[in-house]
């Protein structure tokens, strides 16, 4: 089968379109014919290669896959056979395309448990293969962990990356007063046009001051922040007393200070989250398929040209999801 194979850690440079073994799934597993699978920010630090993080190479990395179930294993539920399937990146050891082989293949194997039925004739598939790690993470963020409320302001920094688009979006849609930050004025705009009431161009002005004034020097409900040591200590300036910090990660280095002060004189709530739920997965399915979201795609590449589509999502000139058709 075709697939782009990493067989050591570097740049783009490093995917190869090659032939792989045709992979057969095992008692519990199924496998799936690949149609599309959107790329992530873990599909370049699989590539890069983690500290800590062990990954055999040749190595095929890619977690939001949608296809056809073409094979069950023994055990697996045979009605699955056929069927338009969502796979939930979530596997043991980690992720699709991390701690397991993933879907930037013709074939991927995942256990049956992990597979969600798409509607029937579903149209344009490429939008579901977009929801799981990025929307998956955003709904996780905003609603299990800060229970973002109607009416509350909500603020989302890095908000023209993948997350952040869906943290606007789903914000937007709960009826949050939503104030993106990023440092691109022609993302903001875009950002706008997906439902932020107000804009703040970190290239420009402080995003932490802005959002001090937007707010009437009261600070924000919940600040999404997973820029990390850069943005952090005024994140936490921005947020009004009681409110909610919430993080799923740490883009421009893990290591991030905090003015204590702030801390205990607003009661501050400062919360970690990782990953997503199979119900976050299933909400977003629905939403997608009833018309209520709309998966922002900003290319959809061919396989032969993964490069190019990893490149576009590492250096930042991607707006939403980076999506590969393979099959």
């Amino acid at each position: 089968m075709r697939a782009a194979v990493i067989t050591r850690h570097g740049g783009p440079e490093v995917l190869e379109v090659a032939t792989a073994p045709r992979p057969r799934p095992g008692p519990g597993a199924i496998r799936v014919r690949v149609d599309f699978c959107a790329l992530n920010a873990l599909d370049i630090f699989v590539r890069r290669g983690t500290p800590g993080i062990h990954v055999q190479l040749p190595h095929i990395s890619g977690g939001d896959v949608v296809g056809h179930v073409d094979q069950v294993g023994e055990g697996a539920d045979r009605s699955l056979l056929g069927a338009q399937i969502l796979v939930d990146p979530l596997v043991e050891g980690g992720a699709l395309g991390e701690s397991a082989a993933g879907g930037l293949a013709e074939h991927v194997v995942v256990p049956a448990a992990n597979a969600i039925r798409l509607p029937l004739g579903a149209p344009h598939p490429e939008r579901f293969a977009a929801l799981p790690i990025a929307y998956g993470t955003a709904r996780r963020m905003l609603f299990t962990r800060a229970r973002l409320l109607r009416g509350e302001t909500l603020v989302v920094l890095g908000a023209a990356g993948g997350v952040g688009v869906a943290c606007v979006q789903l914000g937007h849609q709960a009826g949050a007063r939503v104030i993106a930050c990023s440092s691109s004025p022609g993302k903001l705009e875009r950002l706008r046009r997906l439902g932020a009431d107000e804009l703040v161009d970190t290239s420009v002005v402080n995003a932490s001051h802005r959002v001090w004034e937007l707010t009437g020097r009261s600070g924000a409900d919940v600040v999404v922040d997973y820029l990390g040591r850069d943005t952090w200590a005024g994140s936490v300036r921005c947020t009004r007393r009681g409110g909610r910090l919430v993080t799923c990660g740490a883009t421009t280095g893990f290591e991030a200070t905090i003015d204590l002060r702030y801390l205990w004189t607003r009661e501050l709530n400062i919360l970690g989250s990782d990953g997503w739920a199979r119900e976050d997965l299933e909400q977003l399915v629905a939403l997608v398929a009833d018309g209520r979201l709309e998966p922002v795609i900003h290319a959809v590449h061919e396989l032969e040209d993964v490069a190019a589509a990893m490149a576009a999502l590492e250096q930042r000139q991607a707006f939403g999801k980076v999506v590969v058709h393979v099959g």
